[in-house]
This record gives C-alpha cells, structure tokens and sequence, in this order.
C-alpha cells in the first residue's frame, strides 16, 4: 500500500540519518583519542585506522537499534503532528497495516545484529583486543614525543630526546635513566647518546633501543665508584611482556563454540547475544505505538516515554543477565521472561489504540429532551 510504503520510507531515512551522524561523532571522538594516544607514545600510530574500524564495526550492534528506534519514533510523531495519521486512519488504514512493513524493517535490523553478535563481533573485539596489547608493546621509544620524558618498562627506564630526525629515523640526543640492574652494566645507568633508534634483529626477531656515540654512568646512588663507559653502540633489548590469552575469555568465544560447552556461564552468553537482535527486532513496534497515541503538541512527552521504555527494557536485559550470572535466575528460563514482558506491553498498546481495550469508562451523554408528538395528552 502507498501510504505504508511512504511511512517505511520515512522510517528508513530518517533511521539511516541518526546512524550516519551518531558514526560521524563516534568516528571523530574515537579517532581523536586513538592520534592522542598514538602521540603520548601510549599506542603504535600504525595500528590507529585498523583499531578506530574495528571499534566502528563492534559499536554498530549498539547504534543500529538505537537509531531505528528513534527514527521509527520520529517517523511516526511527523505523520502524527501532520494529521497524516488521521488521513490514513479515514482512508481506512489499521495499525496493523503499518506495523507488518514496519516489522519486515526490524527484521533486516535484527538480522544486520545478529551476523555481529554472533557471528563477526567475538572475532572483532578478540582481534581488538589483541592489536591493543601488541600496538602497546609496540610504543616504546618510536613513540617518544620530543622534549617530554617517558617512562618505558613499567618505570624501570626514563627515556627523553632533545628532538627527533626529520626523516623520523631516530632520535637526537636521548637520555635514559634505567632502575634495571639486569642490565649489561648489572647497576643503575644512566645514559647518553647522539641517537637511539629502535631494531629489530632479522633472525630472532627480536627488538633493540639502540643508542649510538655516547656515554654510559652506573653506579649506586650516593657512592663514588660510578663506571663511566664510552661506546660508539649499545643496545637494549625491549622485553616485550608474554601475550595475554585473550581466547580464553568466554566475550570472544566464537558462537558455534559456545554450544560445544556444558558450562553455565557458556549458557549465559549464548543467550545474551540474542538480546540486541531482539531489540532491533521489537522496539520499533513500541516506538510507533507511544509515537501515534501522542497528542498533538506534546510530542515531548512522548519522547520521554519511548526513551524511558527503551532503556527501561535495554536494561531490564543487563539486570537479567547479571542475576543469571550470579545464579539467582534459573539458566532454563535465561532472558525470555523480560522479551515476553515488552510483547505483552506491545498486545496492551496495540488493544488500546483500537479501543479492545479501555482503560476508562466511556462518558455517556446526557438525554436531550424530544419535542411530543402532535396527537399527545397536554
């Protein structure tokens, strides 16, 4: 039908311009932190766009319902506000003949969900997580900023450089202060050099500071027996630390694995990757059912009821699941009792703007006196 069609359009459009902003911010704030990091020498500056996308990719799961809640409430407050709705409404046009292309929406959003809960989201923030920790060993002194003082191996070294080349392939005149008696010295150092530069051995694959024409002092604080040497090179080797076994965590299980499991909290998760798909499935419907019983002028109000629903059931989600984990929820009944919670509310709205249901008496009329009929008794 034309007008359901139109509305569905609206819908999509208006959806599809809350997604693109709500990403253009995201994408700007988490790209500004990422250059930020990247210059503190926090994070690698190579690894920034790989990181920034696969954070996009992963938040998607979020902002899609989301935007297609707020869109569907937008899209119907207009045609409401517009008197559309009573155009529609006198041509003969349920609620139900909204709601079915409305649901075919959701349908496609759910199923947008549902390959990055279950199928790409694990592996994303897995391979998130692991770039993160590999970009941070990464950051030593190659992401040294001019001029500012870096502590490196967990404080053990202080590394600071006067400036850098302007062919970005070393350091000028670094210093570093070193707690590490392991080293090639065996007591505190500390170090001067024209230049340091970072290396990497072609057959160990193992990684070096290493400094060029300087002067090396060890010795124990406040004793005169300092050891001053004089090198033309010398390297550190950069421990990097032993990488963490992030597939162990069951948020970047692969779904297909989690039913390999027996386990409880291998349940859990399972079911709790079906929430935003659901989500994206369901709230559109309510968004449309608080938009059409707004009144005209208070489309606010309305605002605030579907916002407040939408958390309320988002959250109702995060409470089940927690309650789950802690064992106070059985795992055969999981998180469908909060699901059938917001279709019972979706059949009590529906049934209520068509008059099935009344949540008050209707106001009977007065009778209005007759005129007697000619031929009665005075």
């Amino acid at each position: 039908m034309t007008l359901a069609r139109y509305f569905v359009r609206e819908t999509v459009r208006i959806t599809a311009a809350i997604v693109g902003g709500l990403l253009v911010l995201y994408l700007t704030m988490r790209l500004a932190s990422a250059l930020g990091e990247a210059a503190d020498g926090k994070v690698a500056p190579q690894h920034v766009v790989r990181m920034v996308a696969l954070k996009m990719l992963v938040s998607m799961k979020d902002l899609l319902p989301m935007s297609l809640f707020l869109g569907t409430f937008a899209a119907t407050t207009r045609i409401q506000l517009n008197s559309e709705w009573v155009v529609m409404r006198a041509a003969g046009l349920s609620h139900q003949a909204l709601l079915k292309p409305l649901f075919g929406v959701g349908l496609a959003a759910a199923v947008v969900v549902g390959v990055i809960t279950l199928g790409v989201g694990p592996q994303a923030e897995l391979t998130l997580r692991e770039l993160k920790e590999i970009t941070e060993n990464e950051a030593t002194i190659a992401g040294v900023k001019a001029g500012r003082f870096r502590d490196l191996a967990g404080g053990k070294r202080v590394f600071y450089a006067e400036s850098i080349a302007s062919d970005d392939s070393h350091l000028e005149r670094a210093f570093v202060h070193s707690r590490d008696k392991s080293e090639g010295f065996g007591r505190e150092t500390a170090l001067r050099a024209d230049q340091a530069a970072i290396e990497t051995d072609a057959r160990t694959r193992d990684r070096f500071a290493v400094f060029e024409n300087g002067m090396a002092y060890a010795g124990e604080p406040g004793q005169s027996d300092y050891i001053i040497t004089e090198f033309e090179r010398y390297g550190v080797r950069i421990e990097d630390p032993e990488p963490t076994r992030f597939t162990d965590h069951i948020a970047f299980v692969r779904t297909r694995d989690l039913l390999k499991h027996d386990a409880f909290y291998y349940k859990v998760e399972f079911q709790s990757r079906f929430n935003l798909p659901l989500v994206a499935l369901m709230c559109p419907a309510l968004a449309f059912l608080i938009g059409v019983g707004n009144r005209r002028g208070h489309w606010y109000l309305g605002l605030i009821t579907a916002v407040s629903a939408y958390f309320a059931y988002t959250n109702l989600l995060g409470v089940g699941r927690a309650l789950l984990l802690k064992g106070v929820l059985p795992a055969a009944l999981g998180l469908w009792p909060v699901h059938l919670l917001l279709a019972a509310v979706l059949a009590t709205l529906l049934a209520w703007h068509r008059r099935v249901l009344r949540l008050r008496p209707r106001r009977r009329l007065p009778a209005v006196a007759t005129d007697a009929a000619p031929g009665d008794a005075g």
